[in-house]
């Protein structure tokens, strides 16, 4: 008996090893698994995890299509290394963001989709083309789904009446706010609020032990988080039969949630009254349960995540002149004629709204509003790029030039050390340049000036053209300013005349001469350590050589000290370094610490 050949496409998925989760966040690592078996339902899957040589891989497996994962903000996972990616041109390719829309790997994700010349992606989030407009346009949502073996109705006798999961904190002020009122007046089951990247969190409920409880419990709240996002709390509650509690917001009126009719959408105020009312009436409950439960298992399972598929199907029947849209985050892919844009979801995250705010404070020549809007919006997520940027702006318009650059700094070594990315975001990178300048370091910007040539930006642009012209004693260039280069940052479009106005402002507010009067200088730790980066490159010891440039503010002495401990010490040797080195400074910071 002969056996058919998989009719479905080849897809060669390049996935983060995710393995090291499995000593810590295992449902994380089950997480990855199951974005294999969604793909698996549409295509023939090859899974390539480890560093590897795009054109072997592609002569090895011949696939139909390529998928990169990229944007994952670590928690113990490893970026692997792929060559080649230019080979086999005709073997289309497709980036995936697995992460949150507001991550700070964003600009990881930018940058990986450069290096390997990828146009399209898709993302998990459903808020993430509102929270990255410039490449709105070109991303596509792959929404969370559930394993419908895992989460079912398992006939359970409901004992609980209350199931309280999840983190609460910042990030999730919905839940904040309703697991303290249920808290406070049904019994709960309430599970230990564990941190992905922490160790203890093995002992969390995870797949069918955690759908199980779900399908002995009455209801369990989801957040969305302050973003509205589609969480898979949203679908695995009601996909369990349990009762999902949750807030009112666009993307699960999308996903076919309705107020009383499969769910409940209620805030703080009101939460209790409505969960009182649903107690009162059990026939109602259930059945409120049973629609809920049918929803997630006609719309929302891995069978029903098809939108990668379509794509592959539509690119292959495209025309001059078409391009693919996607109606809604829920909704069938199609082909419509060029420069029809998506139905992708508003902006209505707590964060856009701090940050908005900041944006019309600055406007209106209110730095000091501005900067309590974006440290709102840090109330959310400590790191959250957007807040950085718009406080760097901030630090630059009340002369505080050196917290600027130091502010940026930190975002940019977070792409470049802790990512791995090629290039930092090219918007940061422009206002490094130009903060560098407010600073007194001229001589530095004009050192990194080039550092990244393929990074493309407006403001980018304008910087170098004004570095460009004192570096030769010549005036700045002008001219049209298109639009170039994608970054998280969603920047206004100006003129070079309009940032040369911008850029002599911010000079005379941080206290320095006209720009190009005094001649660059630099100090002696500053050209020692560009001295040390240029020997290593010299002599061929790229490997040693840390992520980051010879910057101020780029940690590179210490960067240069972790990477030779890895490269040359065991780990017993770099255990006993870090002891050494805590022995020697500690008497050091104690004495400042009592002055």
């Amino acid at each position: 008996m002969t056996t058919r050949p998989d009719p479905k496409p080849r897809l060669v998925f390049f996935q983060w090893d995710h393995r090291p989760n499995g000593a810590a966040s295992g449902f994380l690592a089950l997480h990855m698994q199951h974005h294999v078996r969604c793909l698996a339902h549409s295509f023939n899957v090859t899974v390539i995890a480890e560093d590897c040589d795009y054109a072997e891989v592609c002569d090895r497996v011949r696939p139909d299509l390529a998928l990169f994962e990229a944007g994952y903000r670590t928690h113990g996972s490893r970026r692997i290394r792929i060559t080649g990616t230019g080979a086999h041109p005709d073997v289309p390719k497709v980036a995936l963001h697995n992460g949150d829309p507001w991550c700070d790997r964003r600009a990881g994700l930018l940058s990986d989709m450069e290096h390997w010349g990828i146009e399209t992606v898709f993302a998990i989030g459903t808020a993430t083309p509102a929270y990255m407009p410039t490449l709105a346009e070109r991303t596509f949502v792959w929404p969370n789904f559930i394993d419908p073996e895992v989460f079912r109705d398992y006939g359970q006798q409901k004992v609980v009446p209350v199931m309280l999961t999840g983190q609460a904190y910042g990030l999730y002020p919905w839940r904040q706010a309703v697991h303290e009122t249920l808290a406070a007046h049904y019994p709960s089951l309430v599970t230990p609020p564990f941190r992905y990247e922490d160790g203890g969190a093995r002992r969390m409920l995870a797949g069918e032990s955690y759908a199980r409880a779900l399908n002995a419990s009455w209801l369990s709240p989801a957040c969305g988080t302050m973003g509205h996002e589609l969480v898979r709390k949203h679908l695995e509650i009601p996909g369990s039969a349990c009762l999902l509690v949750a807030e009112r917001t666009p993307v699960l009126e999308a996903a076919g949630f309705r107020d009383g009719e499969n769910c409940i959408l209620a805030d703080a105020s009101d939460v209790l009254d409505r969960v009182d009312a649903m107690f009162r009436d059990e026939d109602r409950m259930r059945a409120v349960i049973a629609a809920g439960h049918d929803l997630v298992h006609a719309r929302h399972t891995l069978a029903h995540r098809t939108q990668i598929r379509e794509w592959f199907e539509l690119n292959r029947r495209l025309r001059p002149g078409d391009c693919i849209v996607q109606p809604g985050p829920f909704e069938p892919l199609r082909i419509a004629a060029e420069g029809t844009r998506h139905g992708h979801l508003p902006a209505t995250g707590l964060d856009r709204v701090a940050l908005r705010e900041g944006a019309r404070k600055r406007a209106r020549g209110e730095p000091g509003e501005a900067r309590a809007a974006y440290q709102t919006a840090l109330g959310y997520v400590g790191y959250l790029p957007e807040a950085q940027y718009g406080l760097a702006l901030c630090d630059l318009e009340t002369g505080r030039a050196g917290a600027a650059v130091n502010r940026l700094a930190r975002m940019i070594a977070t792409t470049l050390a802790d990512y791995g990315a090629t290039r930092p975001d090219p918007a940061e990178w422009a206002l490094y340049l130009a903060a560098l300048v407010a600073d007194g370091r001229t001589d530095h910007a004009l050192s990194l000036r080039d550092r990244y040539p393929d990074a493309d930006h407006v403001e980018l642009r304008h910087v170098r053209a004004l570095l460009s012209g004192l570096a030769r004693g010549a005036p700045a260039a002008s001219g049209p300013a298109p639009r170039g280069g994608t970054s998280v940052h969603d920047v206004p479009v100006r003129s070079a005349e309009a940032y040369r106005a911008w850029f002599d402002d911010i000079l005379l507010r941080c206290g320095q001469p006209p720009f190009g009067t005094v001649a660059p200088r630099a100090g002696l730790r500053d050209r020692a350590l560009r001295l040390v980066d240029r020997a290593l490159a010299a002599v061929g010891a790229g490997a040693l050589r840390p992520a980051v440039p010879a910057a101020p503010g780029m940690g590179y002495a210490r960067h240069l000290r972790d990477t030779l401990g890895r490269r040359l010490l065991p780990p017993a040797g770099r255990r006993r370094a870090r002891q050494l080195a805590a022995a020697v400074t500690w008497p050091m910071t104690s004495r400042i610490a009592r002055r």
